[in-house]
């Protein structure tokens, strides 16, 4: 009634079907035609003659599969099938069974560091976390909450831990070393990081590429969103906030651990630092911040989330989960689910012939 007839052409009567197509057909990335029209156009690149289009596709065809086939062999070159990916993070270290496991953490940095004096508060805030998640330190974080329950009691465990840990632990892994009970990489985790740490832009993990929130703010992308999930979740909801730097520190014996800094977004407080709606969409108010003693992270524990402000109220921003490029989620079970099925047909065929025979 407001458009004229010959207003809707094929590709305006298209777009009035999409909406209904979606819900009755799902996701339109399994059913649209783009990936057969690409291929066309592919092959419509190889015509050289255009009097013999097909005999030109067919040697193109057969020239690209010869290379293909050579390239797979080859050393030393590099290919699109042994080119670096994007987001290569150097791989998973070699396992040494003298090296400690915090020492042995995947990961590449971005772009050239820059050496700059930590602060009093946070260089012992992340000296004390690097002790707080390395897993040959458990035993010894269970003595010194011990011992501090016995000479103070339950109240203070926490916070005594927190300011003495470090000191206690550097006394007790130095004994032990003299001792000839602890390692040389327990020393070197023990004496504690230098005050000089180096600073990046950037960091590669897990097939993410993270970049600092000054880095992100000339870009229209959006690489400093972070996400951790940890064991002290309140409403199961996960920390979510901003990488503002990526810290190394460097131990001894040329030993190093990486470090987010983040500032993170209130999500203690439903309602107030986060909301939910009704089709489990997660929103955060990116005008509150936590404030809270531990800004850091282990750069393995962190998984990239992207803010997409809101329209209504700038305020609060949307939380969108990104996968991670070239890294799949394998099943832990490693029988398929056909091979269950399978078996259990076979199952129940091998007790129809056992009753069939019975009862002959």
């Amino acid at each position: 009634m407001i458009f004229p007839p010959a207003f809707f052409d094929i590709m305006v009567h298209l777009s009035i079907h999409l909406a209904w197509e979606a819900k009755v057909c799902g996701p339109v990335q399994y059913r649209w035609m783009y990936p057969i029209e690409r291929y066309l156009h592919k092959l419509n690149t190889y015509v050289r003659n255009k009097a013999c289009p097909e005999g030109s596709i067919a040697e193109g065809y057969l020239a690209e599969e010869c290379i293909t086939f050579c390239s797979r062999y080859l050393r030393q070159v590099e290919t699109k099938f042994n080119r670096v990916e994007r987001n290569y993070d150097g791989g998973q270290p070699l396992q040494d069974k003298t090296q400690l496991s915090i020492f042995s953490l995947p990961g590449k940095t971005i772009g050239t560091g820059v050496l700059t004096v930590m602060t009093e508060e946070l260089h012992h805030a992340a000296t004390h976390y690097v002790l707080t998640n390395c897993d040959e330190c458990l035993p010894f974080i269970e003595e010194h909450k011990d011992i501090l329950r016995i000479q103070h009691g339950d109240d203070r465990v926490d916070e005594l831990h927190k300011k003495n840990f470090v000191e206690w632990f550097s006394k007790k892994i130095q004994q032990l070393y003299v001792d000839g009970k602890v390692s040389a990489q327990m020393r070197s985790l023990a004496q504690s990081p230098g005050k000089q740490a180096v600073y990046y832009k950037g960091y590669n993990i897990h097939g993410f590429r993270f970049h600092t929130v000054q880095h992100d703010v000339t870009k229209k992308t959006q690489n400093s969103g972070v996400m951790v999930k940890g064991e002290n979740q309140i409403n199961c909801v996960p920390w979510y906030g901003t990488l503002t730097d990526v810290v190394e520190l460097w131990y001894t014996g040329h030993n190093k651990v990486v470090l987010f800094h983040c500032n993170w977004f209130d999500t203690a407080t439903k309602g107030k630092g986060y909301k939910e709606d009704r089709y489990g969409i997660l929103s955060v108010n990116n005008k509150g911040k936590l404030n809270t003693q531990e800004p850091f992270v282990l750069a393995s524990q962190a998984t990239q989330v992207y803010y997409v402000e809101g329209i209504k109220n700038s305020a609060w921003s949307v939380v969108v989960e990104t996968k991670p490029r070239n890294v799949f989620e394998m099943p832990t079970n490693e029988e398929e689910p056909y091979q269950e099925e399978e078996s259990q047909t076979s199952h129940t065929y091998a007790n129809r012939n056992e009753e069939e025979d019975n009862e002959e």
